[in-house]
């Protein structure tokens, strides 16, 4: 049950900006969801596989669609979806495996997570579309000098254009260490749990425990509302300190991307 839990709140992350931004488009093909930004960036155009014990209609529909107008897109699976044929099959349309997180889940009354702030680091829910493209900044920056770089940097830029209170639900933080914006973090809201994203440090400011600082701020934050559980995706190196805070392992994501057949 918490798998499906856990899935369900990246489609809603996922999908919910889409939805109401012109020129994106969100389409619910019910074996997978199908979510297009309008910018070629495979960080926000993205498929949900929910099954794929049948793939031709996720390669076709789903990719095929992007790859026809030369999009990058990343396709998200979680592994009790996933069959040996299913691999392959993703695998021999040409399709590159990228990435593997770690699913996870908690229960926030038994969470815990409390760390010394590092001296000089405020944290702060990013309230103005300045500090949503300062946060904007921080996540094209770990792209480097890249064209993905730049379209994560132009997503944030027209998101910007909108009503930053018309998206309640997606909650972005900002870390500022002595005045600097260094770190982000955001909080889903979703329908039946809270998700933790994002959470990133510019890489001349890491090893100072910012990351840390800012998961457990988000963790307090993810309290304060009536949701049970919170969700996360954790990289094989960043395990550990979910682990220390209560979180449960309940198995792996896959991340595919199509720029091979761009």
């Amino acid at each position: 049950m918490m798998k499906q839990a856990v899935r369900k709140n990246f489609e809603e992350k996922a999908s919910y900006i889409a939805k109401s931004v012109p020129n994106m488009v969100v389409t619910d093909c019910g074996r997978f969801l199908c979510v297009d930004c309008g910018i070629p960036s495979d960080t926000f155009n993205v498929i949900v596989a929910r099954d794929l014990s049948t793939t031709y209609r996720l390669l076709n529909e789903g990719v095929g669609y992007f790859t026809s107008f030369g999009f990058p897109v990343a396709i998200w699976y979680w592994e009790d979806d996933v069959d040996k044929f299913g691999m392959k099959a993703l695998i021999s349309h040409g399709l590159i495996h990228s990435e593997t997180h770690i699913s996870m889940y908690a229960d926030l009354a038994d969470s815990n997570f409390e760390v010394a702030f590092p001296e000089g680091l405020f944290i702060k829910y990013a309230e103005n579309t300045s500090e949503i493209q300062q946060y904007g900044f921080v996540i094209a920056g770990l792209f480097g000098d890249s064209e993905e770089g730049r379209n994560v940097a132009a997503y944030f830029r027209l998101l910007c254009e909108q009503q930053i209170n018309q998206f309640p639900a997606m909650r972005h933080y900002i870390g500022k260490y002595h005045g600097e914006i260094v770190a982000t973090g955001t909080l889903f809201i979703g329908s039946e749990t809270i998700g933790i994203y994002d959470i990133a440090t510019r890489a001349e400011y890491r090893h100072r425990g910012i990351g840390s600082a800012m998961f457990s701020y988000l963790l307090r934050e993810a309290r304060s509302y009536q949701n049970r559980y919170a969700v996360l995706q954790a990289s094989t190196d960043g395990i550990g300190i979910y682990l220390k805070a209560g979180f449960t392992p309940i198995g792996n994501v896959h991340v595919f991307e199509n720029r091979t057949l761009l």
